[in-house]
Protein backbone atom coordinates (compact mmCIF):
# COMPACT_ATOMS: atom_id res chain seq x y z
CA UNK A 1 0.00 0.00 0.00
CA UNK A 2 1.25 3.53 -0.84
CA UNK A 3 1.65 6.06 1.82
CA UNK A 4 1.27 8.70 -0.84
CA UNK A 5 -0.36 9.52 -4.63
CA UNK A 6 1.42 11.80 -6.82
CA UNK A 7 -1.02 11.85 -9.86
CA UNK A 8 0.86 13.76 -12.67
CA UNK A 9 -0.76 14.66 -15.92
CA UNK A 10 -0.30 16.69 -19.31
CA UNK A 11 -2.96 18.37 -21.62
CA UNK A 12 -3.16 17.00 -25.17
CA UNK A 13 -0.02 14.31 -24.98
CA UNK A 14 0.43 11.79 -28.01
CA UNK A 15 1.54 8.44 -26.54
CA UNK A 16 4.01 8.53 -29.03
CA UNK A 17 6.17 11.00 -27.55
CA UNK A 18 8.68 9.96 -25.22
CA UNK A 19 11.97 7.80 -25.75
CA UNK A 20 9.92 4.77 -23.53
CA UNK A 21 7.82 5.12 -26.42
CA UNK A 22 9.95 5.04 -29.84
CA UNK A 23 10.98 8.81 -29.60
CA UNK A 24 14.41 8.32 -28.48
CA UNK A 25 15.30 11.84 -29.52
CA UNK A 26 12.82 13.45 -27.33
CA UNK A 27 14.74 14.96 -23.94
CA UNK A 28 12.67 13.44 -21.27
CA UNK A 29 15.37 12.15 -18.49
CA UNK A 30 13.08 12.47 -15.61
CA UNK A 31 9.72 10.84 -17.39
CA UNK A 32 12.59 8.10 -18.57
CA UNK A 33 13.43 7.39 -14.63
CA UNK A 34 9.73 6.94 -13.84
CA UNK A 35 9.40 4.31 -16.53
CA UNK A 36 12.82 2.79 -15.71
CA UNK A 37 12.06 2.44 -12.14
CA UNK A 38 8.53 1.75 -12.82
CA UNK A 39 5.95 0.07 -15.43
CA UNK A 40 5.35 1.17 -19.18
CA UNK A 41 1.59 0.51 -20.08
CA UNK A 42 1.83 0.55 -24.23
CA UNK A 43 -1.95 0.50 -25.04
CA UNK A 44 -3.62 3.04 -22.54
CA UNK A 45 -6.64 4.74 -23.95
CA UNK A 46 -8.62 7.83 -22.80
CA UNK A 47 -12.22 8.01 -22.04
CA UNK A 48 -12.71 11.45 -24.44
CA UNK A 49 -10.67 12.80 -27.05
CA UNK A 50 -11.20 16.17 -25.33
CA UNK A 51 -10.16 17.93 -22.11
CA UNK A 52 -12.80 18.12 -19.89
CA UNK A 53 -14.16 14.68 -20.21
CA UNK A 54 -11.74 12.71 -19.68
CA UNK A 55 -10.74 14.94 -16.53
CA UNK A 56 -14.52 14.55 -15.24
CA UNK A 57 -14.04 10.58 -15.73
CA UNK A 58 -10.75 10.89 -14.07
CA UNK A 59 -12.35 12.44 -10.93
CA UNK A 60 -15.33 9.67 -10.79
CA UNK A 61 -14.53 6.55 -12.31
CA UNK A 62 -17.02 6.85 -14.56
CA UNK A 63 -17.63 7.43 -18.21
CA UNK A 64 -18.49 10.57 -19.49
CA UNK A 65 -21.85 8.87 -20.99
CA UNK A 66 -22.21 7.96 -17.59
CA UNK A 67 -21.46 10.72 -15.42
CA UNK A 68 -23.13 13.34 -17.98
CA UNK A 69 -19.88 15.45 -19.03
CA UNK A 70 -19.95 14.80 -22.83
CA UNK A 71 -18.21 18.03 -24.10
CA UNK A 72 -15.74 21.26 -22.67
CA UNK A 73 -18.92 23.13 -21.54
CA UNK A 74 -20.68 21.46 -18.40
CA UNK A 75 -19.49 19.33 -14.75
CA UNK A 76 -19.76 16.70 -12.58
CA UNK A 77 -22.88 16.77 -10.63
CA UNK A 78 -22.37 17.23 -6.59
CA UNK A 79 -23.56 14.19 -5.99
CA UNK A 80 -21.10 12.07 -8.18
CA UNK A 81 -18.54 10.83 -5.49
CA UNK A 82 -14.49 11.58 -6.42
CA UNK A 83 -11.30 10.79 -4.89
CA UNK A 84 -10.24 13.94 -3.29
CA UNK A 85 -13.01 13.91 -1.50
CA UNK A 86 -12.84 11.00 -0.68
CA UNK A 87 -8.53 10.24 -0.17
CA UNK A 88 -9.27 13.71 1.88
CA UNK A 89 -11.41 12.45 4.40
CA UNK A 90 -9.63 9.12 5.01
CA UNK A 91 -6.63 11.43 6.44
CA UNK A 92 -4.70 12.63 3.12
CA UNK A 93 -3.42 16.39 2.67
CA UNK A 94 -4.83 16.77 -1.01
CA UNK A 95 -3.97 19.31 -3.94
CA UNK A 96 -4.58 20.50 -7.20
CA UNK A 97 -1.80 22.01 -8.74
CA UNK A 98 -2.30 23.51 -12.19
CA UNK A 99 -4.79 23.28 -15.17
CA UNK A 100 -7.81 21.71 -13.85
CA UNK A 101 -10.28 22.25 -16.25
CA UNK A 102 -13.05 22.44 -13.35
CA UNK A 103 -16.26 24.22 -14.52
CA UNK A 104 -16.08 27.36 -12.59
CA UNK A 105 -12.66 27.11 -12.81
CA UNK A 106 -11.32 27.58 -9.38
CA UNK A 107 -13.85 24.68 -8.32
CA UNK A 108 -12.29 23.52 -4.86
CA UNK A 109 -13.91 19.88 -6.53
CA UNK A 110 -13.00 17.84 -3.37
CA UNK A 111 -9.37 19.26 -3.01
CA UNK A 112 -8.10 20.57 0.30
CA UNK A 113 -5.90 23.25 -1.73
CA UNK A 114 -5.18 24.28 -5.02
CA UNK A 115 -2.87 26.47 -6.82
CA UNK A 116 -4.29 27.38 -10.27
CA UNK A 117 -2.51 27.57 -13.70
CA UNK A 118 -5.82 27.57 -16.32
CA UNK A 119 -4.96 27.32 -19.36
CA UNK A 120 -2.88 28.92 -22.06
CA UNK A 121 -5.19 30.58 -23.80
CA UNK A 122 -7.56 31.57 -21.30
CA UNK A 123 -5.23 34.04 -20.68
CA UNK A 124 -7.95 36.49 -18.78
CA UNK A 125 -9.00 34.58 -15.56
CA UNK A 126 -7.33 35.63 -12.69
CA UNK A 127 -5.29 32.60 -11.20
CA UNK A 128 -2.31 31.78 -9.49
CA UNK A 129 -0.17 32.06 -13.01
CA UNK A 130 -1.88 34.79 -13.58
CA UNK A 131 -1.13 36.97 -10.74
CA UNK A 132 2.29 35.92 -9.77
CA UNK A 133 3.17 37.26 -13.15
CA UNK A 134 1.51 40.76 -12.43
CA UNK A 135 3.72 40.83 -9.15
CA UNK A 136 6.47 40.52 -11.27
CA UNK A 137 5.23 43.19 -14.10
CA UNK A 138 4.22 41.25 -16.40
CA UNK A 139 0.61 40.38 -18.45
CA UNK A 140 0.19 37.56 -18.82
CA UNK A 141 -0.50 37.25 -22.96
CA UNK A 142 -2.98 36.63 -25.53
CA UNK A 143 -0.88 33.90 -27.58
CA UNK A 144 -1.62 35.47 -31.03
CA UNK A 145 0.37 38.66 -29.21
CA UNK A 146 3.57 35.87 -29.03
CA UNK A 147 6.44 35.91 -31.91
CA UNK A 148 6.14 33.76 -34.85
CA UNK A 149 1.99 32.88 -33.73
CA UNK A 150 0.44 33.81 -37.13
CA UNK A 151 3.33 32.68 -39.39
CA UNK A 152 3.53 29.24 -38.00
CA UNK A 153 -0.25 28.78 -37.25
CA UNK A 154 0.22 28.55 -33.58
CA UNK A 155 3.69 27.64 -32.85
CA UNK A 156 5.40 30.91 -30.77
CA UNK A 157 8.20 31.13 -28.84
CA UNK A 158 7.34 32.37 -25.33
CA UNK A 159 8.67 36.02 -24.85
CA UNK A 160 9.70 36.26 -21.18
CA UNK A 161 12.32 34.16 -18.71
CA UNK A 162 11.79 30.29 -18.61
CA UNK A 163 10.60 30.45 -15.33
CA UNK A 164 7.80 32.62 -16.21
CA UNK A 165 6.13 30.00 -18.64
CA UNK A 166 2.81 28.60 -17.13
CA UNK A 167 4.91 24.64 -17.20
CA UNK A 168 7.62 25.98 -15.50
CA UNK A 169 5.40 27.85 -12.55
CA UNK A 170 3.06 24.26 -12.37
CA UNK A 171 6.45 22.45 -11.82
CA UNK A 172 8.09 24.51 -9.56
CA UNK A 173 5.19 25.20 -7.85
CA UNK A 174 4.26 20.98 -7.53
CA UNK A 175 8.17 20.79 -6.27
CA UNK A 176 7.55 23.40 -3.85
CA UNK A 177 4.40 22.52 -2.19
CA UNK A 178 5.76 18.48 -2.13
CA UNK A 179 9.19 20.71 -0.07
CA UNK A 180 6.80 21.56 2.56
CA UNK A 181 4.24 18.43 2.73
CA UNK A 182 5.92 15.74 1.31
CA UNK A 183 6.84 13.80 4.50
CA UNK A 184 2.92 14.08 5.21
CA UNK A 185 0.53 11.85 3.73
CA UNK A 186 -0.49 13.56 0.92
CA UNK A 187 -2.49 12.89 -2.59
CA UNK A 188 -1.92 15.40 -5.46
CA UNK A 189 -3.09 16.18 -8.69
CA UNK A 190 -0.25 18.32 -10.67
CA UNK A 191 -1.81 19.08 -14.00
CA UNK A 192 0.40 20.79 -16.65
CA UNK A 193 -1.24 22.94 -19.25
CA UNK A 194 1.04 21.65 -21.86
CA UNK A 195 2.26 20.39 -24.34
CA UNK A 196 -1.53 21.78 -25.45
CA UNK A 197 -1.59 24.39 -28.38
CA UNK A 198 -0.17 27.05 -28.52
CA UNK A 199 2.76 25.42 -29.03
CA UNK A 200 5.17 27.83 -27.02
CA UNK A 201 8.41 26.55 -25.60
CA UNK A 202 11.17 29.12 -24.46
CA UNK A 203 13.44 29.71 -26.98
CA UNK A 204 16.44 27.80 -25.89
CA UNK A 205 14.10 25.07 -25.60
CA UNK A 206 12.82 24.71 -29.22
CA UNK A 207 16.48 25.10 -30.36
CA UNK A 208 16.77 21.52 -28.97
CA UNK A 209 14.75 19.90 -31.58
CA UNK A 210 16.19 22.57 -34.36
CA UNK A 211 18.12 19.28 -36.11
CA UNK A 212 16.50 16.09 -34.34
CA UNK A 213 14.91 13.73 -36.29
CA UNK A 214 11.10 14.66 -35.95
CA UNK A 215 8.96 12.12 -37.96
CA UNK A 216 6.80 13.69 -40.70
CA UNK A 217 2.28 13.50 -40.25
CA UNK A 218 0.85 10.57 -41.18
CA UNK A 219 -1.67 11.25 -43.82
CA UNK A 220 -2.91 13.70 -45.71
CA UNK A 221 -6.24 15.41 -46.18
CA UNK A 222 -6.76 13.73 -49.20
CA UNK A 223 -7.68 10.65 -47.15
CA UNK A 224 -10.62 12.63 -45.37
CA UNK A 225 -12.87 12.49 -48.74
CA UNK A 226 -13.68 8.75 -46.83
CA UNK A 227 -14.25 9.82 -43.72
CA UNK A 228 -16.93 11.40 -41.80
CA UNK A 229 -17.70 15.06 -43.02
CA UNK A 230 -16.97 16.63 -39.31
CA UNK A 231 -13.40 15.55 -40.09
CA UNK A 232 -12.71 18.11 -43.18
CA UNK A 233 -14.18 20.91 -41.48
CA UNK A 234 -13.04 20.43 -38.39
CA UNK A 235 -9.43 22.07 -38.55
CA UNK A 236 -10.68 25.06 -40.01
CA UNK A 237 -13.27 25.82 -37.59
CA UNK A 238 -10.60 28.11 -35.65
CA UNK A 239 -10.18 31.34 -37.90
CA UNK A 240 -13.02 32.90 -36.42
CA UNK A 241 -12.26 31.81 -32.73
CA UNK A 242 -10.94 34.95 -30.83
CA UNK A 243 -9.32 32.21 -28.87
CA UNK A 244 -7.68 30.62 -32.14
CA UNK A 245 -7.55 32.97 -35.10
CA UNK A 246 -6.05 30.79 -37.39
CA UNK A 247 -7.03 28.32 -39.78
CA UNK A 248 -4.71 24.90 -39.98
CA UNK A 249 -6.57 23.80 -43.21
CA UNK A 250 -3.71 24.38 -45.50
CA UNK A 251 -0.86 23.85 -42.95
CA UNK A 252 2.73 23.57 -44.90
CA UNK A 253 5.24 21.00 -44.00
CA UNK A 254 7.25 22.97 -42.78
CA UNK A 255 4.70 24.52 -40.41
CA UNK A 256 3.92 20.72 -39.31
CA UNK A 257 7.57 20.37 -38.63
CA UNK A 258 7.48 23.31 -36.20
CA UNK A 259 4.42 22.31 -34.28
CA UNK A 260 6.22 19.28 -33.91
CA UNK A 261 9.32 20.90 -32.83
CA UNK A 262 7.75 22.95 -30.15
CA UNK A 263 5.70 20.41 -29.15
CA UNK A 264 8.68 18.02 -28.09
CA UNK A 265 10.48 21.04 -26.32
CA UNK A 266 7.26 21.87 -24.17
CA UNK A 267 7.20 18.08 -22.75
CA UNK A 268 10.87 18.87 -22.50
CA UNK A 269 10.21 21.62 -20.20
CA UNK A 270 7.69 19.94 -18.13
CA UNK A 271 9.73 16.85 -17.72
CA UNK A 272 12.29 19.40 -15.68
CA UNK A 273 9.59 20.57 -13.72
CA UNK A 274 8.96 16.95 -13.25
CA UNK A 275 12.63 16.34 -12.43
CA UNK A 276 12.72 18.76 -9.54
CA UNK A 277 9.33 17.12 -7.69
CA UNK A 278 11.07 13.55 -7.46
CA UNK A 279 13.97 16.01 -6.02
CA UNK A 280 11.60 17.49 -3.52
CA UNK A 281 10.31 13.58 -2.46
CA UNK A 282 13.86 11.90 -2.34
CA UNK A 283 14.65 15.32 -0.15
CA UNK A 284 11.59 14.34 1.84
CA UNK A 285 12.45 10.30 2.09
CA UNK A 286 9.18 9.52 0.60
CA UNK A 287 9.86 8.94 -2.82
CA UNK A 288 9.21 5.05 -2.58
CA UNK A 289 6.65 5.66 -0.17
CA UNK A 290 4.10 7.36 -2.77
CA UNK A 291 2.72 5.93 -5.85
CA UNK A 292 3.63 7.86 -9.09
CA UNK A 293 1.33 7.90 -12.27
CA UNK A 294 2.01 9.98 -14.89
CA UNK A 295 -0.41 10.35 -18.07
CA UNK A 296 -2.09 12.95 -20.43
CA UNK A 297 -5.97 13.83 -20.63
CA UNK A 298 -5.85 13.11 -24.72
CA UNK A 299 -3.58 13.48 -27.24
CA UNK A 300 -2.74 15.78 -30.45
CA UNK A 301 -2.26 15.19 -33.93
CA UNK A 302 0.12 17.22 -35.14
CA UNK A 303 -1.12 17.10 -38.88
CA UNK A 304 -2.15 13.54 -38.94
CA UNK A 305 -4.40 12.94 -41.34
CA UNK A 306 -4.27 17.02 -42.04
CA UNK A 307 -5.60 17.46 -38.99
CA UNK A 308 -4.94 19.86 -35.99
CA UNK A 309 -5.54 19.25 -32.01
CA UNK A 310 -7.99 16.72 -30.95
CA UNK A 311 -12.14 15.16 -30.59
CA UNK A 312 -11.35 12.63 -33.30
CA UNK A 313 -10.26 8.99 -31.71
CA UNK A 314 -7.28 8.35 -33.96
CA UNK A 315 -4.20 6.63 -32.60
CA UNK A 316 -2.82 10.18 -31.92
CA UNK A 317 -5.55 11.78 -30.47
CA UNK A 318 -7.80 8.54 -27.71
CA UNK A 319 -4.26 6.85 -27.31
CA UNK A 320 -1.75 8.18 -24.06
CA UNK A 321 0.93 7.70 -22.55
CA UNK A 322 0.90 5.86 -18.72
CA UNK A 323 4.03 5.61 -16.46
CA UNK A 324 3.49 3.98 -12.77
CA UNK A 325 6.49 3.86 -10.30
CA UNK A 326 5.83 3.46 -6.82
CA UNK A 327 4.08 0.78 -4.14
CA UNK A 328 3.21 -2.47 -6.44
CA UNK A 329 4.64 -1.49 -9.49
CA UNK A 330 7.57 -3.85 -10.95
CA UNK A 331 10.69 -1.94 -11.84
CA UNK A 332 11.55 -1.73 -15.58
CA UNK A 333 8.37 -3.68 -16.89
CA UNK A 334 6.14 -3.00 -19.91
CA UNK A 335 2.57 -4.04 -20.07
CA UNK A 336 0.67 -4.99 -23.49
CA UNK A 337 -2.97 -5.18 -21.66
CA UNK A 338 -5.15 -2.66 -22.92
CA UNK A 339 -6.15 -0.68 -20.40
CA UNK A 340 -8.51 2.98 -20.03
CA UNK A 341 -7.46 6.07 -17.64
CA UNK A 342 -10.95 5.34 -16.16
CA UNK A 343 -9.29 2.06 -14.31
CA UNK A 344 -6.51 4.66 -12.84
CA UNK A 345 -9.46 5.82 -10.34
CA UNK A 346 -10.24 2.36 -8.54
CA UNK A 347 -6.12 1.92 -8.41
CA UNK A 348 -5.94 5.41 -6.20
CA UNK A 349 -8.54 4.01 -3.59
CA UNK A 350 -6.92 0.62 -3.12
CA UNK A 351 -3.30 2.15 -3.37
CA UNK A 352 -4.08 4.45 -0.48
CA UNK A 353 -6.12 2.22 1.77
CA UNK A 354 -9.57 4.48 0.95
CA UNK A 355 -12.98 3.07 0.36
CA UNK A 356 -13.92 2.60 -2.78
CA UNK A 357 -17.92 4.28 -3.51
CA UNK A 358 -19.33 1.72 -5.73
CA UNK A 359 -19.92 3.98 -8.68
CA UNK A 360 -16.93 3.45 -10.16
CA UNK A 361 -17.07 1.84 -13.44
CA UNK A 362 -12.88 1.45 -14.22
CA UNK A 363 -10.95 -1.91 -13.85
CA UNK A 364 -7.92 -0.89 -11.79
CA UNK A 365 -4.84 -1.63 -13.09
CA UNK A 366 -3.51 -3.12 -9.89
CA UNK A 367 -3.21 -6.97 -11.03
CA UNK A 368 -1.09 -5.59 -13.90
CA UNK A 369 1.12 -4.00 -12.03
CA UNK A 370 2.00 -6.91 -9.92
CA UNK A 371 1.44 -9.20 -13.51
CA UNK A 372 2.28 -6.77 -16.41
CA UNK A 373 1.70 -9.74 -18.45
CA UNK A 374 -1.59 -10.36 -17.49
CA UNK A 375 -4.38 -9.40 -19.82
CA UNK A 376 -5.87 -6.00 -20.02
CA UNK A 377 -9.91 -5.56 -21.24
CA UNK A 378 -11.05 -7.09 -24.14
CA UNK A 379 -12.35 -3.34 -25.06
CA UNK A 380 -12.26 -0.11 -24.27
CA UNK A 381 -14.32 3.01 -24.89
CA UNK A 382 -13.95 6.44 -25.89
CA UNK A 383 -16.62 9.43 -26.07
CA UNK A 384 -17.26 13.11 -27.12
CA UNK A 385 -20.83 14.57 -28.15
CA UNK A 386 -21.96 13.52 -30.98
CA UNK A 387 -19.51 10.24 -31.94
CA UNK A 388 -18.17 7.01 -30.01
CA UNK A 389 -16.08 4.42 -30.27
CA UNK A 390 -15.36 0.58 -29.44
CA UNK A 391 -11.90 -0.63 -29.76
CA UNK A 392 -10.51 -4.13 -28.72
CA UNK A 393 -6.78 -3.65 -29.56
CA UNK A 394 -7.36 -4.61 -33.52
CA UNK A 395 -10.07 -3.38 -34.64
CA UNK A 396 -11.43 0.22 -34.18
CA UNK A 397 -15.34 1.27 -35.02
CA UNK A 398 -16.53 4.66 -34.39
CA UNK A 399 -20.32 5.62 -34.71
CA UNK A 400 -21.09 9.45 -35.26
CA UNK A 401 -24.92 10.63 -34.53
CA UNK A 402 -25.00 11.60 -38.30
CA UNK A 403 -24.79 7.96 -39.11
CA UNK A 404 -21.29 7.89 -40.63
CA UNK A 405 -19.08 5.46 -39.39
CA UNK A 406 -14.75 4.84 -39.01
CA UNK A 407 -13.27 1.00 -38.92
CA UNK A 408 -10.08 0.41 -38.67
CA UNK A 409 -7.85 -2.89 -39.11
CA UNK A 410 -4.99 -1.71 -36.51
CA UNK A 411 -2.84 -5.05 -37.65
CA UNK A 412 -3.06 -3.69 -41.33
CA UNK A 413 -3.54 -0.13 -40.90
CA UNK A 414 -1.49 1.12 -38.24
CA UNK A 415 -1.36 4.23 -39.44
CA UNK A 416 -5.71 4.32 -39.67
CA UNK A 417 -5.94 5.26 -43.24
CA UNK A 418 -8.28 3.62 -44.76
CA UNK A 419 -11.46 3.64 -43.48
CA UNK A 420 -13.20 0.07 -43.70
CA UNK A 421 -17.01 0.89 -42.67
CA UNK A 422 -19.52 -1.14 -44.34
CA UNK A 423 -17.22 -2.96 -46.34
CA UNK A 424 -18.35 -6.82 -46.47
CA UNK A 425 -14.84 -8.22 -44.91
CA UNK A 426 -15.60 -6.28 -42.12
CA UNK A 427 -19.37 -6.62 -41.66
CA UNK A 428 -18.74 -8.92 -38.56
CA UNK A 429 -16.32 -6.87 -36.62
CA UNK A 430 -18.50 -3.66 -37.08
CA UNK A 431 -21.87 -5.61 -36.19
CA UNK A 432 -19.97 -7.09 -33.06
CA UNK A 433 -18.94 -3.71 -32.02
CA UNK A 434 -21.25 -1.23 -32.81
CA UNK A 435 -23.27 -3.60 -30.92
CA UNK A 436 -21.05 -3.49 -27.79
CA UNK A 437 -21.37 0.48 -28.57
CA UNK A 438 -24.91 0.22 -27.93
CA UNK A 439 -24.53 -1.82 -25.23
CA UNK A 440 -22.18 0.40 -23.31
CA UNK A 441 -24.24 3.48 -23.80
CA UNK A 442 -27.89 2.22 -22.87
CA UNK A 443 -25.84 0.40 -19.63
CA UNK A 444 -24.56 4.25 -18.94
CA UNK A 445 -27.98 5.62 -19.22
CA UNK A 446 -29.40 4.84 -16.15
CA UNK A 447 -26.24 6.10 -13.80
CA UNK A 448 -26.36 9.04 -15.33
CA UNK A 449 -29.79 8.99 -14.02
CA UNK A 450 -29.01 8.89 -10.85
CA UNK A 451 -26.05 10.76 -10.77
CA UNK A 452 -28.41 13.82 -12.34
CA UNK A 453 -31.50 12.18 -9.98
CA UNK A 454 -33.56 12.73 -13.79
CA UNK A 455 -35.43 9.49 -14.25
CA UNK A 456 -34.20 6.65 -16.49
CA UNK A 457 -34.51 6.97 -20.29
CA UNK A 458 -37.62 4.99 -21.46
CA UNK A 459 -35.89 3.38 -24.27
CA UNK A 460 -33.58 1.91 -21.42
CA UNK A 461 -36.70 1.04 -19.29
CA UNK A 462 -38.30 -1.29 -22.32
CA UNK A 463 -35.58 -2.89 -22.80
CA UNK A 464 -34.69 -4.15 -19.22
CA UNK A 465 -38.06 -4.96 -18.81
CA UNK A 466 -37.91 -6.85 -21.92
CA UNK A 467 -34.72 -8.48 -21.06
CA UNK A 468 -36.08 -9.65 -17.90
CA UNK A 469 -39.31 -11.13 -19.30
CA UNK A 470 -36.92 -12.86 -21.49
CA UNK A 471 -34.70 -14.09 -18.84
CA UNK A 472 -31.77 -12.25 -19.82
CA UNK A 473 -31.45 -14.85 -22.65
CA UNK A 474 -30.14 -12.22 -25.30
CA UNK A 475 -27.04 -11.32 -22.87
CA UNK A 476 -26.49 -15.29 -21.65
CA UNK A 477 -26.02 -14.17 -18.37
CA UNK A 478 -28.44 -14.46 -14.91
CA UNK A 479 -32.07 -13.50 -14.64
CA UNK A 480 -31.29 -10.23 -16.53
CA UNK A 481 -30.95 -7.18 -13.75
CA UNK A 482 -27.58 -5.56 -13.44
CA UNK A 483 -25.51 -8.61 -14.11
CA UNK A 484 -27.27 -9.58 -17.52
CA UNK A 485 -26.21 -5.91 -18.44
CA UNK A 486 -22.53 -6.03 -17.48
CA UNK A 487 -23.10 -3.47 -14.75
CA UNK A 488 -21.29 -5.85 -11.82
CA UNK A 489 -17.91 -4.39 -12.43
CA UNK A 490 -19.07 -0.71 -11.97
CA UNK A 491 -20.62 -1.79 -8.78
CA UNK A 492 -24.01 -0.71 -9.01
Amino acid sequence: MARNLLFITTDQQRFDSLPCYGRGFVKAPNLERIAREGTVFERCYVTSPVCVPSRASLMCGQWPSACGVMGNGSWLPDAVPTWPAALGAAGKRTAAIGKMHFAPWDLPAGFGERITAEDKRHMYLPDDHYQWLRSRGIERPHPVTLPGYYESLGAPTWPHGKETHIDAFVGDRAAEWLEKHGREPFASWVSFPGPHDPYDPPPEFAKLYEMAPIPEPVGSRAELSGKPKAQRSHSSKNLNNGMFRIDCTNATPEQYRRWRQHYFANITLIDEGIGKMLAALERAGTLDDTLIVFTSDHGDALGDHGLCYKSFFYESMAHVPLLVRGPGAKAGARCAGLVSTLDLVPLFYEATGAEKPKTLQGRSIAPLLADPSGPGRELVFCEYSGRAMAFDGRIKYVQYATGEAELYDLHNDPDELDNRAGRADYAGDEARLREALVTHWLENMPVQARNTGHPAHPLRVAIEKAYAEEGGRAKGKGEGGEEAWGMSESGF
